[in-house]
């Protein structure tokens, strides 16, 4: 090549590159191992490398019925039917699911290392689980539907498993109408859109026909048992309406059944009395006696519920941290210590009693889970006068004391007028029945589980109860104006909160 001229194609063409031996081995011996080596580093990577590195089995895992949870070596890795790689050698294999008997069995996951890349070693694991307790299984299958039906509304990228239905079917495979019994009612009474509907009747269809398969008979059962239950709980329709389309709620209104429940609830509600009744003083506490009346619980876009209460005593002030005080330094499995492992119970959240050991005697209780406002209660009724013991209120006796006092946000700290916290419960004016803080201060936890529209399916609940909990009257960090005497919402029981505590009533003991 010319170095004085200008490159072209034929100098291309012409020019070569010629490679020296190296160590005296010729090119066409030392590029061949070259390339014999990079073909073997590439088949070591493909076929025995990963082998090596992650050796085990790919298992199926097929259990009946389906849902069932599977922990390896006692860590939770999915839910049956799935595929689930297990490392090489002996391993713990546990499947459980509410109301059965759980399996535990030990596997051998071999590791084979060629090809694993390209073929996976794969097993199939299958196993049936036992029925254990099939009442206990459809109330946890009922608990855990009212929590997803409060979760919020279902779209395309957020949407609530069928859990009720679930559980229903897997129960099927024996008669399930008598432990279900009731379980259309609470599970409307939970409903607060068309999917948890949509799930509810399922699952009522399948528990009270005693069949996964629609059958003549199956399909008769199922009539007979809605009926005798709409006959005992008509507010069951007319909870079931609001949750329906508008055409086929136009066909609900006018029947006789739907306008018995609606009537049902005007005349109820028309009777509503509620009347204070003097003081005792109970354990070194004020109580307000109320009695016997006529609660009526409002909720939104539903029917309201009206119920018969007995007389009772209610506290005339939210229980305060020295009153807990004195339950902890008896009972230090409820003390702020046990936090941890009352979170692993499902008893309370990690944050329980948080800044407990910092406040006052007179300062409000604040950061307590219901279990644990319970275990207080049943701590005290130990030397409860005789016939008598403490609980918290139910929502119905909550509302009568708050009727039986006029309740009202007056007086009281809210955001709106600066409050940064709760009041001493002490400090805090009384209203007509000498109650403080009914409205404010801190929301107060009751007995009874939350539902969307209280008027139906009470007996039910009571047969199913939700982990969602009733809590009434607003608190410290709430607008005045929107504090009333039917404030209520849910809170999951285990929750502990800066804005929730509770107050304890006294009443007769009754089985």
């Amino acid at each position: 090549m010319n170095d004085d001229k200008t490159i072209t194609r034929q100098d291309i063409d012409e020019a070569k590159v010629s490679l020296r031996p190296v160590f005296g081995i010729a090119p066409k011996y030392y590029v061949a191992a070259i390339y014999g080596v990079a073909a073997l580093a590439v088949a070591f990577l493909l076929l025995v490398f990963p082998g090596l590195r992650k050796p085990g089995t790919l298992y199926s895992f097929v259990v009946d019925p389906p849902g069932a949870a599977i922990s390896i070596d006692g860590v939770y890795r999915g839910s049956a039917p799935c595929e689930l790689f297990l490392a090489a050698g002996e391993r713990s294999v546990s499947i459980s699911r509410p109301g059965f008997a759980p399996s535990a069995t030990a596997v051998i996951a071999k590791g084979r290392v060629f090809g694993t890349l390209v073929v996976k070693p794969r097993a199939t694991l299958t196993a049936s689980l036992e029925i254990d307790g099939r009442s206990a299984a459809l109330r946890d299958g009922a608990s855990l539907y009212a929590s997803w039906a409060l979760a919020g509304s279902p779209s395309e990228a957020y949407q609530i498993p069928l859990v009720l239905s679930d559980a229903a079917l897997a129960l099927s495979k024996e008669p399930l109408s008598t432990e279900a019994r009731g379980l259309a009612g609470a599970a409307v009474s939970y409903a607060s859109h068309a999917q948890s509907l949509r799930d509810a009747a399922r699952a009522v269809s399948i528990a009270y026909s005693d069949s996964a398969a629609v059958t003549p008979a199956s399909l008769g059962r199922l009539v007979s048992a809605l009926s005798s239950e709409l006959r005992d709980d008509p507010a069951m329709l007319a909870a079931f309406a609001s949750l329906v389309p508008a055409t086929v709620r136009a066909r609900i209104e006018p029947t006789g059944l739907y306008r018995e429940a609606v009537a049902n609830a005007v005349a109820a509600a028309r009777r509503a009395s509620a009347v204070a009744g003097g003081t005792e003083t109970a354990d070194g506490k004020k109580f307000i006696a109320v009695r016997a009346g006529t609660a009526v619980v409002a909720a939104r876009d539903a029917l309201p519920a009206s119920s018969e209460v007995a007389g009772f005593m209610i506290a005339s002030e939210e229980t305060t941290v020295g009153e807990f005080r004195r339950f902890v330094a008896a009972r230090p499995d409820w003390g702020p210590s046990a936090a941890a492992s009352l979170a692993r119970a499902g008893l309370a959240e990690t944050d329980y009693l948080q800044g407990f050991g910092d406040l006052a005697d007179e300062d409000v209780l604040r950061y307590v889970s219901r279990p644990a406002a319970i275990a207080y209660c049943s701590w005290l009724s130990e030397r409860a006068p005789s016939g008598y013991r403490y609980s918290l209120p139910t929502e119905a006796q909550w509302t009568l004391a708050a009727a039986a006092g006029r309740a009202s946000p007056a007086g009281v700290p809210f955001a709106d007028s600066g409050a940064t916290g709760p009041s001493r419960p002490s400090g805090l004016p009384s209203d007509a029945a000498g109650l403080k803080g009914m409205l404010g201060n801190v929301w107060e936890w009751c007995s009874d589980s939350y539902s969307s529209s209280p008027a139906s399916g009470a007996a039910g609940r009571s047969r199913f109860p939700s982990a969602e909990a009733v809590v009434r009257g607003g608190c410290w960090a709430n607008r005045a104006s929107l504090v009333r005497v039917d404030s209520r919402g849910p809170m999951r029981e285990s929750e502990c909160s800066p804005y929730l505590g509770f107050r304890i009533v006294l009443a007769p003991y009754t089985e």
